[in-house]
């Protein structure tokens, strides 16, 4: 089915997965609504619990899915992801919502609906996988907010955008509206334990009065091997941070990522005495969030870790990657790229001695279930190489110390339907060795080259003032 609107794609039933959207204002649209909303939720854990209201609590089911928007646009109905990837034709979520008006977008979760247990997000990969002899009627689209209707954006609270959904969508089945209910605490606490704990939900989304929306799930609890650690510069002794591993089956470790929540000095000076010891020269250059870069360790202490969430898609609408390490002969050496969830809120619980490495002790099947399909997990980046566009480098000294400032554009070559990589990349690097924090980063992205011209354009405008000296 050609249309302007959409480009490419794969075939998915009697409809078509993985198009592009030729609207990148609309993509600029959607992608903004989940900036915004993302920073309004916070993770919740039962510990926490006594920090929430004790009434007024607007309460549905969290699913585990991905977002996703049904959009209404140019008399086409279809829907679309962040980073403007399409799902469109003749589906059965889609035949639902041919009665939804013109220029009104729909935000909600997507997900496969499986029998005998709840459904997870690699389900949905599977499904859209699948391609013409998919299943589609296993498709589902449940509707949670509401961002434009009939070409008006919908800012009010959210009760009123959640009563206008509810006009809007009155189907059930593939497509149906989030059932939200408000309860005081006692009751939320009752659903909690009785559907939460037992594993028949992932978990739920609270929503206040105030726009906070909180996550309320179980925690998570990992044993992982410490890879690396930083130190605290004014207290060299004191760990700052630390690099967390997971062992595959063939014995190579996969960086989970970084836990700075450690406890008091004296938890951290005693890590950090242990960590001295198992230091190793490593050829891998690896910087913390802080923009520290971390030294490497023997792959010998064990611990545990508690985080509120793990998270495989990233705001942008693509999976997190990490790489995969090998530690042989007293050295560190980096494999391949592989996507993996990253730990949200880490804190370390206690060091396990009673815990080995090996790929049962800190084996990566303990996020098995946040992990994407096996065939889907490996990056393959040595197909394509990514194409340097621009690169420019500026320095100012201040007081005997060398500032430097750095732009790179590039062009991935990677991008495509079910991907990692954006078309093009924009990376700004500002080092003042005079700072708390001397290295700080930022990263953009864009879908085509003009874009990602007046991005460069615009960062070099902001940043490049007199006295630095274009190298």
């Amino acid at each position: 089915m050609a249309n302007k609107l959409f480009k490419g794609g794969k075939p998915f039933a009697k409809g078509m997965v993985g198009a592009e959207l030729n609207e990148l204002d609309l993509v600029d649209f959607i992608s903004a609504y989940r900036r915004r909303v993302a920073g309004n939720y916070r993770p919740l854990l039962l510990d926490d619990f006594g920090a929430l209201p004790t009434s007024g609590l607007l309460v549905s089911t969290k699913i585990d899915g991905e977002l996703w928007f049904l959009v209404s646009y140019q008399k086409e109905v279809f829907l679309t992801n962040t980073r403007g990837v399409v799902i469109y034709g003749d589906i059965p979520i889609l035949a639902q919502a041919k009665s939804i008006p013109e220029n009104t977008i729909i935000a909600g979760e997507l997900f496969a609906q499986v029998e005998g247990r709840r459904s997870r997000v690699g389900d949905l990969a599977a499904l859209l996988a699948e391609g013409g002899g998919a299943e589609d009627q296993k498709l589902f689209f449940a509707a949670f907010d509401l961002l434009r209707n009939t070409g008006k954006s919908v800012d009010g609270p959210y009760n009123q955008r959640y009563e206008e959904l509810n006009q809007l969508i009155t189907t059930s089945g593939p497509l149906s509206v989030v059932r939200s209910e408000e309860m005081d605490r006692a009751k939320l606490l009752t659903k909690f334990e009785s559907e939460v704990v037992k594993g028949e939900i992932e978990g739920l989304v609270i929503r206040l009065p105030s726009g906070l929306i909180y996550k309320l799930k179980p925690s998570i609890t990992i044993d992982a091997v410490v890879i690396a650690y930083t130190t605290r510069s004014d207290q060299a002794g004191l760990a700052r941070s630390i690099l967390l591993g997971l062992m595959h089956s063939s014995g190579e470790i996969q960086i989970l990522g970084g836990c700075g929540n450690l406890g008091s000095d004296i938890d951290r000076s005693a890590l950090g005495k242990q960590l001295e010891k198992l230091k190793v020269d490593a050829p891998i250059r690896y910087a913390s969030d802080s923009g520290s870069l971390y030294s490497f360790v023997k792959p010998e202490l064990v611990v545990e870790v508690k985080v509120t969430d793990l998270q495989l898609e990233r705001a942008d609408g693509t999976n997190a990657a990490t790489m995969i390490l090998s530690y042989k002969k007293d050295s560190w050496s980096s494999g391949r790229l592989s996507q993996c969830p990253r730990p949200i809120h880490p804190v370390l619980v206690r060091v396990r001695d009673d815990k080995k490495v090996n790929d049962v002790d800190i084996r990566i099947d303990q996020i098995a279930g946040y992990m994407p399909k096996a065939k889907d997990a490996e990056l393959k980046v040595e197909t394509a190489k990514s194409e340097i566009l621009r690169r420019e480098v500026w320095t100012k000294e201040t007081k005997g110390a060398v500032a430097v400032r750095k732009l790179l554009v590039w062009k991935t070559n990677k991008n495509g339907f079910n991907s990692s990589y954006p078309a093009y990349v924009v990376h700004w690097t500002d080092y003042s060795p005079g700072r708390a924090s001397p290295l700080d980063r930022d990263v953009k992205l864009a879908p085509d080259e003009k874009t990602a011209t007046k991005i460069a354009n615009a960062l070099v405008e902001e940043n490049i003032k007199k006295g630095w000296v274009k190298i």
